[in-house]
């Protein structure tokens, strides 16, 4: 009998009025639970009256709450974003007094105090011992004084990243250049572009969306042409700088006045794999001198390219090498040396292709599907809720165990305006097993900017932006495949110095002969790309590896700098700027402040930076030591999928690692291969 998909749990069409009655929904739930639980008695105080039911509001709310705080970001309906902000505040506000309730906190840990936890599941155990660590972490443990001054801290912090993001995700500036002043920039770029005129000249308008800023940076011969775009990018969102710098300081009071914490990042990292700052520090640090003599090496090679190319042009060159140099000239380092033009490749990856294969499944997802063991459907557009025409729904279901729907994916892939303006994966339900014993099926999206079709040209992805895809895929897949019994131990819940490692690994299919031939074809002939330039793209996937990693590694350490300064006047433009120029070995844009629209300093990854260079280590670890020699491996697939994906957060990422490597994780792969030094 052929099974159906159940219908998603979420609605998106769903107006202003019921994102705010929905929150009020949600807040009254939890608030009558959180109150009956703190009025228990002592002998009242049991596994079912605390843990079922705590865990029970959460489970089944969990989705609504992602669903009414997602929609300021994705949604094309001006009310309904400004309903969204306002429900996102308004619960979170609601949720720190929740998490400081002092009456909560007693008999929890009462609870705990004669439980034997170790008699208990794995999983009920571990939610128990994380429950009393959030709220040791919440400063329950102090006085009332204290425990009000935290709280008032934490929901300033709220609104204050709220804003931040809120200004972020709507920064709507532009530039005009004329055609001239676009010189290296192709037709079919320029075609999509809106236009002005000026004083009878046509002007090109583009935005500081990646669609508009990457082709200029890569291409556009006119290096002031690329100059002020490059500054002008980099100085979007200006209004952000109090913002940031009023959050450093909250952060640095409420880690304050819990007193066990020297500073915020030693209070973010209590909870991470790596534990300490130092670890971090020492991590950042090392890699920073190993790789600051191959930076300089590269950036001297590239200066020759630009000496040359001045003479060629007839230009003067005055001996530097800008932010606005990078991009262009590694792009004709790869074409001179590696002969790989990235114009010329996109031309193998339509996204109608990539994604939409003739099967009407997705190719790149086939890879996911073979390797996984999952099978992915694609919903009608005229049965699909979606938030916008342009997303699409695709169910997802088992295809190696039981053959159960596993859950659902919609994909948001072209920009619009007051959209998300990066790639991201959203996850929208968390799964988890309801208390009639069924799981509840998990629902994710991906939202992405790549160029949008016309009406006679596909979108057509370069291929760092098919490395894109893959990486916020990969987090899809990991809520996809997630299967534990409660929704806060669901998907990429993990150590935050964890959770880009599964995705990362996944990056390395790009990179795949095998894999390429299988993704590409020519939007217009059908051919697959040729073995030669497969061979060409692998071979340059290090080039300029130590610039790009020098890169990473700066956005680390500035994030570390802040969080742990107690600098009460704090410029963080200053050393912004001091250390790009010192780690990076390149200077920022006279007058730009990068940090204005650094979104993960606000949208969770504070302190936490560095996790993307410390989660490659193991991405490397798993994907060099296990899929290497068969990257479409369905035996080594799966027993990722169940070591690693299905377990979500329900045991430390470590343990996760260990079990699917059986071993310990080494960082050797990741020296070799990501960055071309041998231990």
């Amino acid at each position: 009998m052929t099974q159906t998909a159940p219908a998603p749990s979420l609605d998106f069409s769903i107006n202003a009025e019921q994102v705010a009655q929905i929150t009020e929904e949600i807040i009254a739930a939890e608030l009558a639970v959180n109150d009956f639980v703190a009025s228990l008695k002592p002998e009242e105080q049991t596994y079912e009256n605390i843990v079922i039911r705590l865990t029970k509001f959460e489970n089944e709310l969990s989705g609504k709450a992602q669903l009414v705080s997602s929609l300021s970001q994705i949604s094309p309906d001006a009310a309904v974003r400004e309903a969204s902000v306002a429900a996102e505040t308004k619960y979170d506000q609601f949720s720190i007094d929740q998490s400081m309730r002092h009456d909560i906190y007693s008999v929890i840990t009462s609870y705990i105090s004669k439980t034997d936890l170790d008699s208990l599941e794995a999983e009920d155990a571990r939610l128990l011992r994380k429950m009393e660590l959030r709220f040791r972490r919440n400063g329950l443990h102090l006085s009332e004084e204290q425990r009000n001054e935290f709280k008032e801290l934490r929901k300033r912090l709220s609104e204050v990243c709220i804003e931040f993001n809120k200004n972020w995700a709507r920064e709507s500036s532009t530039v005009k250049f004329t055609r001239e002043e676009l010189e290296g920039l192709d037709d079919d770029f320029l075609d999509g572009l809106k236009t002005e005129e000026e004083n009878g000249v046509t002007k090109y308008v583009l935005t500081m969306k990646y669609p508009d800023v990457r082709p200029v940076l890569k291409l556009c011969k006119n290096e002031n042409t690329r100059k002020v775009h490059s500054k002008a990018y980099e100085s979007r969102n200006k209004e952000n700088i109090p913002l940031l710098e009023e959050a450093i300081k909250l952060r640095r009071q409420a880690a304050k006045v819990i007193k066990r914490y020297k500073s915020h990042a030693d209070y973010v990292l209590e909870d991470k794999m790596a534990k300490t700052v130092d670890a971090v520090n020492k991590f950042l640090e090392d890699l920073a001198n190993r790789l600051y003599a191959p930076g300089l090496k590269e950036i001297e090679e590239l200066k020759e390219l630009k000496k040359t190319e001045k003479a060629e042009r007839g230009e003067k060159f005055d001996g530097t090498f800008n932010a606005w140099d990078s991009s262009y000239y590694q792009r004709i380092l790869l074409e001179n040396e590696y002969s790989v033009d990235q114009e010329h490749i996109k031309r193998f990856f339509s996204l109608e292709t990539t994604i939409q294969s003739f099967n009407v499944y997705l190719e790149m997802l086939d890879i996911y599907e073979k390797v996984l063991g999952l099978k992915f459907v694609k919903v009608p557009a005229d049965k699909a809720v979606v938030w916008h025409p342009d997303v699409q729904l695709f169910e997802c279901w088992d295809a190696v165990e039981d053959k159960s729907f596993s859950g659902y994916m919609y994909l948001d892939l072209f920009p619009r305006e007051n959209k998300y303006p990066h790639a991201a994966c959203f996850p929208l339900q968390p799964s988890y097993i309801a208390e009639n014993g069924e799981r509840v099926a998990p629902i994710a999206a991906m939202v992405a900017n790549f160029t949008k079709p016309t009406a006679d040209k596909p979108s057509l992805l370069k291929h760092d932006e098919v490395v894109t895809l893959f990486h916020e895929l990969g987090h899809v897949m990991h809520h996809l495949c997630s299967r534990t019994k409660y929704a806060r131990f669901h998907g990429t819940s993990v150590e935050g110095d964890f959770v880009e490692a599964p995705s990362q690994m996944l990056e390395n299919w790009c990179y795949d002969p095998k894999s390429l031939k299988y993704l590409t074809s020519h939007f217009e002939t059908g051919e697959p790309i040729s073995d030669e330039i497969i061979d060409r793209i692998v071979k340059a996937k290090n080039v300029d590896a130590a610039m790009l990693n020098l890169r990473q590694l700066f956005f680390g350490i500035y994030d570390m700098t802040i969080h742990t300064s107690d600098d009460e006047n704090i410029d963080t433009t200053k050393i912004y700027n001091d250390l790009r120029e010192k780690i990076s070995l390149v200077a920022a844009p006279e007058g730009s402040f990068g940090q204005a629209a650094f979104g993960h300093l606000m949208g969770g990854y504070d302190a936490g930076y560095y996790g993307y260079m410390w989660s490659k280590v193991f991405s490397s670890d798993m994907f060099f030591s296990k899929f290497e020699k068969n990257t479409l491996s369905p035996e080594v697939g799966y027993s990722y999928r169940k070591n690693i994906l299905e377990r979500g957060s329900s045991k430390d990422g470590m343990d996760l690692l260990k079990a699917f490597l059986g071993r310990e994780p080494s960082s050797d792969a990741f020296m070799r291969e990501d960055i071309g030094i041998s231990n």
